[in-house]
Formats: C-alpha cells, structure tokens, sequence
C-alpha cells in the first residue's frame, strides 16, 4: 500500500493534479512564444505547440481541471479534514494557489473583451508569471524533499 491509498481521491486524484498542473506550466509557457524561439516546435509531434489558441484552449482546461480538484479538497477538507498526498499543505501553497487563481481569473476576464489599462495588464502578468513560477519551483522542492511523518499516515512513504 501506499500513502496515495489513504488520500480521498487516492491515485485518480494525485494523477489528474499533475496532469493539471503540468498542463498549465507546458501551455502557460507557450503562451509567451519560447517555443518557436527555441525549436522546439521543430521536434516531431509538438508542431502544435506553436498554436496559441490551441495553447490557450488547452491552458484553460488545464486551469478548470486544477480548480475543480482543489475546490473538491477545500469541500473535503472543511467537511472532514485529514490527509492528502497531493497539493499543497502550508499557507504558501495556499497563497501562490490564490495569487494563480485571481490573477488567471483576472486575465480571462481580460480576453472576454474587459478593459484594463496597459500598466494594471502588466501588472496582472508579472503576478501570474510570477506565482505560477514560485508555484512550480516550490513544487519541484517538495518532490525532492523528505515528507513529514504527520502528512503520511501509518508512516507510509
């Protein structure tokens, strides 16, 4: 057995979250055009990823995927609490999760045809670009860092 049993959700869950999340950094960062930059819309079968619509679309699905799956645990962990092993647990998380959330929220409403001035836009994007950053990066510690006992339960790891 492993800890992934004992979280509500159990695999399904901790895979569609990393699907979620690496869907969104892949389409986010094609967003900016770095991959025509960089080639690697050359390398065979990702000449797709040189479509920023498709990416958009794709980086919208994406950000519904991952908030449905942390509003879900927000619902579970207000009704019931216990332990996950996926997603974030301290208010850093929590916080790049809101950061992410509102300022993607923002920018959506911007693609809908919302006017905002060119410097509250700039503004807007830093903060995105920014958190999802730190959100990656913090992530990408956490992997590699050794888990506390009281986030596994029966001391699984």
């Amino acid at each position: 057995m492993s800890k992934h049993d004992y979280s509500p959700g159990g695999r399904v869950a901790v895979w569609l979250y990393g699907i979620a999340i690496g869907l969104a950094l892949f389409s986010g960062f094609g967003q900016m055009p770095l991959y025509n930059r960089y080639y690697l819309t050359s390398v065979p079968g990702l000449g797709w990823s040189g479509n920023f619509i498709a990416l958009s679309e794709l980086h919208y699905f994406a950000a519904a995927l991952f908030m449905g799956l942390v509003a879900w645990r927000l619902a579970l962990d207000t009704r019931a609490g216990g332990t996950w092993s996926w997603g974030p647990r301290s208010w850093w998380g929590w916080s790049l999760i809101a950061l992410l959330v509102l300022s993607g929220g923002a920018k959506a409403l911007r693609n809908a045809g919302v006017f905002l001035p060119p410097l509250a836009l700039m503004l807007l994007d830093f903060v995105h670009l920014g958190s999802a950053m730190a959100f990656m990066f913090s992530g990408l510690v956490s992997l590699f860092r050794p888990r506390k006992k009281q986030y596994l339960r029966g001391g699984l790891a």
